[in-house]
């Protein structure tokens, strides 16, 4: 068979074993905690936006809360990230501060909705992006809450060689204890375990300098990173095989 016509078939194939995926996320709201910047060259992070806008382009509803480099005036690089995405193909703007009512009229005006955690009334304040996105994805009942940064999950054992794929609420509870996890980690997983229980159906911790991190976390059988679940029985039908 010509090697050409073969790369397309395995092409094809990719995106039929990828309709389940697709089905069970389709109109699901998911919040994009952007906090990998400062480690991704110029081509990675548009890389990146591509891939965020691929899942929107697939029926997700995306909602991106970013952080500020070191030094960058915040609504700035507001506008830069959401220019990235415009530069994607989509419509995508900024907005300053958890206003749930303007994210989601955007998201129901095809937009993609980019959060810079102040407003003009707290601007000079530093406000944590990670308590922000678990906020939007509280108030907005995403259906999952994504943790981009330098930590690619919960790993099972001190040997560092193979991650948790999925895990409940109550086993990272009994790991916390068991465990001392670096402190940015463990306020990572505390937001993580707040989103879990209360109401957030899934939170997906990635190392985002993975290329295509986010297509391989959502449209693959193991993923990229570590899954919190409240329990095994929120389950969507592509794990249950239907």
């Amino acid at each position: 068979m010509d090697k050409e016509l073969e790369l397309v078939e395995h092409k094809a194939s990719i995106l039929i074993d990828a309709l389940p995926y697709i089905r069970d996320f389709n109109q699901k709201t998911v919040v994009i905690e952007y906090g990998c910047a400062e480690w991704l060259s110029g081509v990675e992070e548009q890389r990146l936006m591509q891939d965020i806008v691929l899942l929107k382009s697939v029926g997700m509803r995306p909602i991106v809360v970013h952080d500020t480099r070191m030094g960058l005036d915040k609504f700035r690089e507001n506008k830069r990230i959401a220019k990235l995405l415009e530069l994607c193909g989509v419509k995508a703007i900024g907005i300053c501060g958890v206003d749930t009512e303007t994210i989601g009229l955007m998201l129901d005006n095809d937009y993609i909705p980019v959060i810079v955690p102040n407003d003009i009334d707290n601007e000079s304040e530093y406000i944590d992006p990670r308590e922000t996105a678990l906020e939007i994805a509280e108030k907005m009942q995403a259906d999952k809450l994504v943790y981009l940064s330098k930590y690619p999950g919960i790993y099972k054992d001190e040997e560092k060689k193979d991650i948790y794929y999925k895990i409940t609420v109550p086993e990272v509870e009994k790991l916390r204890k068991e465990r001392n996890f670096p402190k940015e980690f463990d306020e990572i997983i505390g937001y993580g375990l707040q989103a879990s229980k209360n109401g957030v159906n899934r939170v997906h911790i990635l190392d985002g300098r993975i290329r295509h991190v986010l297509l391989i976390e959502f449209f693959s059988v193991n993923g990229a990173g570590t899954i919190f679940i409240e329990t095994e029985a929120k389950l969507y039908l592509h794990e249950l095989g239907k």
